[in-house]
């Protein structure tokens, strides 16, 4: 007949060292040294904080926004610059018109790593690849980022097109400014800039009676900087305790001592 071993109660919220057991010099991180190579070696990022706007609130049923709201344009997102931002030139350096325009009045020029950019097939899913523009954002521990917020890389430039109808007026909306153009044509006309049109500060203008009649779709095909949206942040928290030459740490531990965080980012026009 087996014999029964007797069962060990285990306790729970038990802290600190077993009997017996000393504690041992741990090393800290250098967090001067993440942020130093971020501020040395990272891209200058135009940083936007993304919150949802008021108008999803007015149905109840969906939480759909208002398509016709004036203060997101119907996206149900509006951007903000961090509290605070200032960017100094000496450490940012200079931004031509364009880049300037995509920084606007709502966004903070900041370094950022970007590392393990990757394509991701899925040819089970649908007819053909989808190719999925993802990377790992990190930032200094002050640039808390969140989910969705947008992120343009100013010194990065990636192909975009686009198909716009002709609207009244001489203005081209595109949905991104631009920094070259490639081609824009419609069915039977291919339009050069220098005679049919020009790039103004990241605009594409017609000339006076050029282009094809309102209504007409073209295709746009351009250089741009490359705009990214927040989809995950599993390192939102990187906190570490510190010893090394603290006097008096807030706890017995060391001194709770925020690291840099990360975020995984894709490109805006793939959401």
């Amino acid at each position: 007949m087996p014999v029964l071993k007797k069962t060990t109660h285990v306790k729970a919220g038990v802290t600190g060292l077993p009997t017996g057991i000393k504690d041992i010099t741990r090393a800290d991180f250098r967090n001067d040294m993440w942020v130093r190579a971020i501020e040395g070696k990272g891209y200058r990022i135009a940083w936007s904080r993304t919150c949802q706007c008021p108008c999803k609130s007015l149905n109840d049923q969906t939480d759909q926004n208002d398509p016709n709201c004036q203060l997101c344009d119907g996206l149900g997102w509006i951007f903000f610059k961090p509290e605070a931002a200032a960017s100094n030139p000496k450490i940012i350096g200079p931004l031509d018109e364009i880049q300037s325009k995509f920084v606007g009045s709502t966004a903070a020029v900041i370094h950022g790593i970007m590392t393990g950019i990757s394509a991701k097939q899925n040819a089970l899913d649908q007819m053909g690849p989808w190719m999925e523009g993802m990377a790992m954002l990190t930032v200094r521990c002050e640039n808390k980022l969140g989910y969705y917020d947008r992120i343009t890389c100013l010194d990065s430039r990636v192909v975009y097109s686009q198909i716009i109808k002709r609207t009244e007026g001489a203005l081209l909306k595109t949905k991104y400014p631009v920094v070259q153009s490639n081609i824009v044509r419609d069915i039977s006309t291919v339009y050069a800039e220098g005679a049919d049109f020009d790039v103004v500060v990241g605009d594409i203008t017609w000339r006076t009676g050029r282009g094809p009649a309102p209504g007409v779709p073209l295709v746009c095909h351009y250089l741009t900087h490359p705009t990214f949206r927040i989809i995950e942040h599993p390192h939102a928290v990187r906190t570490t305790l510190t010893k090394f030459k603290i006097k008096a740490p807030l706890t017995p531990q060391g001194e709770p001592v925020d690291l840099p965080v990360q975020a995984v980012v894709r490109y805006e026009f793939l959401i």
